[in-house]
């Protein structure tokens, strides 16, 4: 009898402290809501940068775990970025960043997303998955959901020439509907960099490894393409000469 009071104890002890702690976090996350919601002003409110880079949003955007680029909207009121393997977004409305949430076409399945993107006219968000319904769901693939007046749409896949490739890391798009991005042909590889394919008639078509001028023996990755395509920035890592790696840019000249 003593043992089954003891049990007893047991299970209310733990069941006590297991209720408390949710409770904690629960308030911590009320907490935190709260206090993301008296964010205003562009990009979140955070100080804006002078001669030297600023961490951005520490431990919402920068949090240390999750690893792609955010986004943001052409009119700058749409943020995007990844949360716990999923895309998340925080809006700017009557004057105040809403508290960030999970995109309703990600939230509810198994699978990863991240390397979010928005188009230039801010119609289309393009993103990376293992989500089932591309070319192979045994690696990331390009997708991309249409803007409605509802919301984002449900994604669709990119051309099979395009994710036939394996994709790495981040995304971008021109103005002209250009896809740039990283990746590495299956069958080769010294096929790594970045590549770009153009828009023809609503399909992406084969892509095409940049040049030696972008690509290199050392490792190019993370492309932005200026909306006219006018420049490019990328990283660039050396592992012979790190104090060489960092933040380039190209610009476009009449060759191309």
């Amino acid at each position: 009898m003593e043992q089954y009071k003891d049990h007893i104890l047991i299970k209310l002890r733990t069941f006590t402290l297991t209720y408390g702690l949710l409770m904690s976090i629960a308030t911590i996350m009320k907490a935190q809501d709260i206090e993301f919601m008296k964010r205003s002003g562009p990009y979140l409110g955070e100080q804006k940068p002078k001669n030297e880079p600023l961490l951005f949003a520490d431990g919402i955007v920068s949090n240390g775990r999750d690893h792609c680029s955010a986004t943001f909207s052409p009119d700058g009121k749409e943020i995007y970025w990844e949360i716990g393997k999923k895309i998340g977004f925080t809006k700017l409305e009557n004057g105040y960043w809403t508290s960030p949430e999970i995109l309703s076409f990600c939230k509810g399945d198994p699978y990863q997303y991240g390397n979010p993107f928005i188009t230039p006219d801010g119609e289309k968000l393009f993103f990376t998955s293992f989500r089932p319904g591309a070319v192979s769901s045994e690696k990331e693939n390009i997708w991309y959901a249409r803007r409605t007046s509802s919301g984002w749409a449900d994604p669709k896949p990119v051309s099979d020439v395009v994710n036939a490739l394996r994709i790495h890391w981040s995304i971008s798009v021109s103005k002209s509907g250009t896809l740039y991005f990283q990746g590495n042909r299956l069958d080769t590889s010294d096929e790594s960099g970045i590549y770009y394919s153009e828009l023809v008639d609503g399909r992406y078509i084969e892509p095409v490894k940049m040049g030696q001028e972008i690509n290199t023996l050392c490792n190019e990755t993370c492309p932005y393409i200026s909306p006219d395509e006018s420049f490019l920035l990328f990283n660039r890592f050396d592992p012979m000469n790190p104090q060489n790696s960092g933040i380039f840019i190209s610009y476009k000249d009449e060759s191309g």
